[in-house]
Parts: C-alpha cells; sequence; structure tokens
C-alpha cells in the first residue's frame, strides 16, 4: 500500500507529460481544444489524487481494521464490450447478499474517510438534488442513450485505478502511449511489477468497500476491460466467480467505436486516430481468445446478450446455483422491465470504414469458437 500512495504522487507529472505529447494526437487543428481540456483534466486529477492520498493515509490510522477484512466469493461480470454487462451488473445488484461499486464510490472516494466525507456532503446537498439533476442530464444527455451514467449507479470498478493510471479510459486520451494500451492485454503485456501494484492496490480498495459495507457481503464487479485480467483474477481471489458476457463481433466492434464518441467529440475530432482504431480491434480480439481459452474453466460461466434478451429467467436459473442466488423473484420487476427493450443507440460498421467481411474475417479464429458454451 506504502508503494501505492508513492504512485499517487508520481502520477500527477506522469500523466502531465502524457498529456501534453498527446495533444497534437489528433491533428494540430484539435489542439485549441485538446489543450485547455486536457489542462482541466489534469488539475481535477491532481485534486482527486491528492485527496486520494490522504483518505488512504487517514484509512490507516482510523480505519485500519480494514485490513483484516477477507474478501469471500466475489464475482466479477467480465466479457466483451457493449454484450450486456451492465445490464447484469444493475441486475444482480438488486440480491442483497451482493454490494458494487457506484460511479460516486469509484471515481471519488476509494478510501473509507472519502465515503464517509462524500456521504456528509451528500446529505448537506440534499436541497440543490434537483439542480444537480438537471446539470447531469444536460451534460450527459448523449451519453445516456448508449450508457447511462448516474453518480448512484453501479458502475466499473477501473474507476479505481486512474489515480495509479491503470484505467484503460486513459488510452483515449493518449492514443499514442503503449503504457495505457497494454492495460488492455493485462497478464500478458503489463510488466510484472505494475502489475503486483494494480492488484495490490485494486484488493486492498476492495477490502475498504467491505469494510464500509460490511464484510458480510459478497463484492459484485463488472469490468469488460478486466477480461484481460482473467488468469490475475482466478490467482489472487481463489474462491471467485466469473460471468462472462459475449456477442458476435460484427455487433460488437460499431457498438464499441460508436460509444466512444460522445467522449472523442469532447477531446478532439470524435473519431478514433487509425492506430488507436486498430488497438482496439486486437484487443477486442485479445478478449475473444482469452474466453475461448478458458471455457472449459469450472469457475467461469459464458453468456450471449441474445440470451440475456431472450432467456432471461432461464439465464437466472443457471446462475442460481453456480452464485448462490435467491429465489429468481427477486429479480421479477427487472425481469419484467426487460421484456421488449430496445436500445436507442443506433450504428453501423461503414461509420469508421470497416464491412462486415473485415471484421468476419479478422476475428474468423476466435468467433464463433468462443461462442458461449455454459449456458
Amino acid at each position: 500500500m506504502v508503494f501505492a500512495l508513492l504512485q499517487h504522487l508520481i502520477a500527477i507529472p506522469s500523466l502531465a507529460v502524457h498529456l501534453l505529447l498527446s495533444v497534437p494526437a489528433e491533428g494540430w487543428r484539435h489542439s485549441w481544444k485538446r489543450l485547455p481540456l486536457f489542462l482541466l483534466l489534469w488539475v481535477m486529477f491532481s485534486l482527486l489524487n491528492l485527496l486520494h492520498l490522504f483518505g488512504h493515509i487517514l484509512d490507516e490510522i482510523l480505519f485500519f481494521g480494514y485490513r483484516k477484512k477477507t474478501i469471500c466469493e466475489p464475482v466479477f461480470i467480465l466479457g466483451i464490450p457493449r454484450s450486456g454487462t451492465t445490464f447484469l451488473q444493475r441486475l444482480l445488484s438488486h440480491d442483497k447478499q451482493f454490494t458494487t461499486f457506484t460511479t460516486w464510490e469509484a471515481l471519488l472516494a476509494p478510501s473509507v474517510t472519502e465515503k464517509y466525507l462524500f456521504l456528509v456532503l451528500g446529505r448537506i446537498l440534499t436541497p440543490m438534488g434537483k439542480i444537480l439533476l438537471s446539470i447531469r442530464k444536460r451534460l450527459f444527455k448523449r451519453m445516456d442513450r448508449i450508457h447511462q451514467i448516474r453518480l448512484q449507479e453501479p458502475e466499473e470498478d477501473f474507476l479505481l485505478l486512474l489515480p495509479l493510471e491503470g484505467c484503460l479510459l486513459q488510452a483515449f486520451l493518449c492514443p499514442t502511449m503503449t503504457r495505457f494500451w497494454q492495460l488492455g492485454s493485462f497478464d500478458r503485456d503489463v510488466p510484472e511489477m505494475r502489475r503486483r501494484a494494480l492488484l495490490s492496490f485494486y484488493t486492498h480498495c476492495i477490502k475498504k468497500h467491505l469494510h464500509f459495507h460490511g464484510a458480510n457481503r459478497r463484492l459484485l464487479s463488472k469490468n469488460p476491460s478486466f477480461t484481460s485480467w482473467t488468469d490475475s483474477l482466478l490467482n489472487s481471489f481463489p474462491d471467485a466467480k466469473l460471468i462472462v458476457c459475449t456477442r458476435p463481433p460484427s455487433e460488437v466492434v460499431p457498438s464499441q467505436f460508436s460509444s466512444l464518441r460522445p467522449m472523442m467529440n469532447l477531446i478532439g475530432s470524435g473519431k478514433l486516430i487509425g492506430s488507436a482504431q486498430k488497438h482496439m480491434i486486437d484487443m477486442l480480439h485479445h478478449y475473444y481468445e482469452i474466453i475461448q481459452k478458458h471455457q472449459q474453466n469450472h469457475r467461469l460461466k459464458t453468456l450471449s446478450m441474445e440470451s440475456l434478451r431472450n432467456q432471461l429467467e432461464t439465464i437466472l436459473e443457471s446462475l442460481q446455483p453456480f452464485l448462490s442466488l435467491p429465489s429468481i423473484e427477486v429479480f421479477a420487476e427487472e425481469i419484467s422491465r426487460s421484456h421488449g427493450y430496445q436500445s436507442n443507440h443506433q450504428y453501423n460498421l461503414a461509420e469508421f470504414s470497416l464491412s462486415e467481411n473485415d471484421v468476419n474475417e479478422k476475428f474468423s479464429d476466435v468467433w464463433p469458437q468462443s461462442l458461449t458454451r455454459h449456458e
């Protein structure tokens, strides 16, 4: 943990250098937008990192008992992006045996100290709730059509790793930096020392989360980018269960690229540069390879997005013994809401200068070989 705290400080100048070098990544004509935005992001990152640093230090004084917490039978939802992982996380989170990171905890309050701090601030700001909600709706109007982001909703806990430059999102800010793209092939390409540091920090954050929410609860985590962590998760958490969501590459590739458009519009041209698009396709291919490799692992269960849409009750029944779930009646309301669901997210491969044949050829060695076999 001491090393991780030092990394909080080192990451501040490190990210400044990476962002500065990445300003012209989309061409100089977009630099007028990227430079002030990157400066703002760096200032916010630095302030948050310092807050996290003090929070973690105070934890060692005020809440040191978190270290004794045991992480029992955690559940990790992995798989291909845009394949129903968010839906499954929010569905399973209705089972009260689970606790899952919300957006505000993962982004703003990884330490126990910060959790209490922001709870107090939240109560103080309650009278301003309607105003803040209106601001949020305006800021995230376009993104909500693709992936709803709310502070109180379950979210991907790879946001915990932002302070250590360990979150894949940073690759889109700095698309020419190999250091960030390596995170998409974590077990294979991240240097061992860095890999251990990120795993250790992530484990400490989970223990702090359980200390705050109740040590008798089970962690429910959702991170498609953690597909590249599969071996590390299986080794680090011996009683963990992994759920892997899949979807055909010809649907995943355009959906994933399109989902990034709001962020890319904000930071530049609205498009991934050529090298970043190639990195993304290679990364997705690697995810399918990992799923194919682990298909026969009894600690892992694969689900297709199509089955989540059309056979949800059957899927939940199959997950009951695997995850020790209660009666599926717990999820009755969510099952009812899911009937007839249609996404508002529209996209096609031609927008990204790709064809279905291009994608099928690229993924021919891993799909449909990595199609689900455990449902």
